[in-house]
């Protein structure tokens, strides 16, 4: 085992967690293995200072890390040397968020000023599309976006459906402003909560 970056100098500490070798009959639902045995203690326990793993058992991931000693390869057994997240932001290393890619869409579609309003939320239930809002003073416009942008509008039966919404698809943001001024578009879905209504669809 190739020392850890933190006790390449000194010697790591007694561990608070320290690994017990007496077989029971648990077993761990991550990894399957039983509790004691040495797969175990592989799965969860630093080998450096037999520390617990921090992030405990998923499975069987590529990484632990140990609170005391750093970032371990589980599948190589090699030691990680520390993560500098500043580094691979500056460097480009990083890993874009969908909503970000959502947004950077935003900003080269409808203006960056709009994008500069955009802020996403994480009221929707639907897990399909990543969910935003326009924010400009007291007025909300609901965005979503998945293969495309879409605006919210009100369902049309307000009278029976007061929470449901119809989405138009949106190009440029003179599409995003007549939906603000003048609701759904020609090209709009069904409203989202059509199950709800009596007739059926909205």
């Amino acid at each position: 085992m190739t020392t850890c970056p933190t006790h390449q100098t000194t010697a790591p500490p007694t561990p608070t967690m320290p690994h017990r070798a007496q077989r029971t009959s648990l077993v761990c639902k991550g990894c399957g293995a039983a509790a004691g045995s040495p797969e175990e203690r592989r799965s969860h326990h630093c080998p450096c200072c037999g520390e617990r793993f921090a992030d405990g058992c998923t499975g069987k991931p590529r990484r632990r890390t140990c609170p005391h000693c750093g970032t371990l390869d589980t599948h190589t057994g090699q030691w990680l040397p520390p993560t500098d997240p500043m580094a691979d932001l500056l460097g480009n290393r990083h890993t874009r968020t969908p909503w970000f890619r959502a947004w950077e869409e935003a900003s080269i579609r409808f203006g960056h000023d709009i994008a500069h309003h955009l802020v996403q939320a994480t009221t929707e239930i639907d897990q399909t599309y990543m969910y935003g809002e326009i924010v400009f003073g007291r007025h909300t416009l609901g965005v979503r976006y998945g293969k495309r942008f879409e605006a919210a509008s009100p369902c049309p039966r307000r009278d029976q459906c007061r929470r449901g919404r119809v989405w138009t698809p949106v190009w440029t943001r003179e599409d995003l402003l007549n939906v603000h001024l003048h609701g759904a578009g020609p090209e709009s879905s069904g409203c989202d909560r059509a199950r709800m209504h009596p007739e059926g669809a909205g």
